[in-house]
C-alpha cells in the first residue's frame, strides 16, 4: 500500500511503518530541467520515491525554479532498496522516471541528475530496428543506441538478469526527431567469438523511423 510522506515543502511522514528513516541525516537530489534547445522548464513537478521489498513511499516533492533548477531534500531511509525520481510531464512534454538509484550512488549525500531533457510529444519518433539474421550461427548479444532519447524510464543502474537478454526480430526505442543516432551492437557466433559494430541512424521528422541490422 502506498503511503504519502511529504517532506520537502510538505509534512514529515508520521506513519512510515515499513520504511524507516534517520531524520538526522538528509539526502539531496539535484538537477536541471531543460527542453531540447537548452531552455529551462520552470515550475515542473519532481517527486522522490523510496522502495524496498515490501513497500514504496513518496517521501518528497518540489518544483523546478525559474532557471529550471531544483534541489529535493529528503530524510535518509534506513532500509530502502532503491530510490526513484519522477520528473513529471504535462500536455506538452513527456516526463521521465529515473529508477534503480542506490544509496552508493550518492556523493557526500548528493545525487546530481545533471541536465534532464524533456522532449515534446510532437517531437518524438518511434525507432524500430528490424533484426535480420542472415547467418544462423550468429546471435546479437547487445544493442545500444545513443543520442537524444525520449524513453520515459531511465535505468541509473541496470537490472542484473539471471539469464542474458536475447534479441529476436526487432528492437524499439523512442527518440527525438531530426537527429543522428549512434548505434552500437555486438554479434557472437557459435565459436564464442564476439564482434562489435558501430553504425549511424539518421532520424528525420517522421513519427516512425525504421532501420535494419543484418547479421
Amino acid at each position: 500500500m502506498k503511503k504519502l510522506a511529504f517532506f520537502a515543502l510538505g509534512l514529515l511522514c508520521l506513519n512510515c511503518t515499513t520504511i524507516q528513516y534517520d531524520v538526522s541525516t538528509r539526502l539531496v537530489f539535484e538537477g536541471q530541467v531543460n527542453d531540447r534547445q537548452g531552455n529551462p522548464i520552470s515550475n515542473n513537478d519532481i517527486e522522490a520515491w523510496i522502495k524496498n521489498s515490501n513497500d514504496i513511499d513518496l517521501i518528497g516533492f518540489t518544483t523546478s525554479n525559474s532557471n529550471g533548477h531544483f534541489e529535493l531534500v529528503i530524510p535518509s531511509p534506513k532500509n530502502e532498496t532503491d530510490f526513484e525520481i519522477t520528473v513529471k510531464g504535462n500536455s506538452i512534454y513527456r516526463g521521465k522516471e529515473y529508477v534503480n538509484i542506490y544509496r552508493s550512488d550518492f556523493q557526500d549525500y548528493y545525487f546530481n541528475l545533471d541536465e534532464i531533457i524533456l522532449i515534446e510529444f510532437d517531437d518524438i519518433s518511434e525507432l524500430i530496428i528490424t533484426l535480420n539474421q542472415s547467418n544462423q550461427e550468429n546471435t546479437i548479444t547487445n544493442i545500444d543506441v545513443s543520442g537524444i532519447i525520449a524513453d520515459q524510464t531511465i535505468w541509473v543502474n541496470p537490472v542484473q538478469e539471471e539469464y542474458p537478454e536475447y534479441y529476436h526480430d526487432s528492437y524499439y526505442r523512442q527518440v527525438a526527431k531530426n537527429q543522428t543516432l549512434n548505434l552500437h551492437y555486438e554479434v557472437r557466433n557459435t565459436t564464442g567469438q564476439t564482434n562489435q559494430f558501430n553504425e549511424i541512424i539518421n532520424v528525420g521528422s517522421d513519427d516512425t523511423t525504421t532501420y535494419v541490422i543484418n547479421y
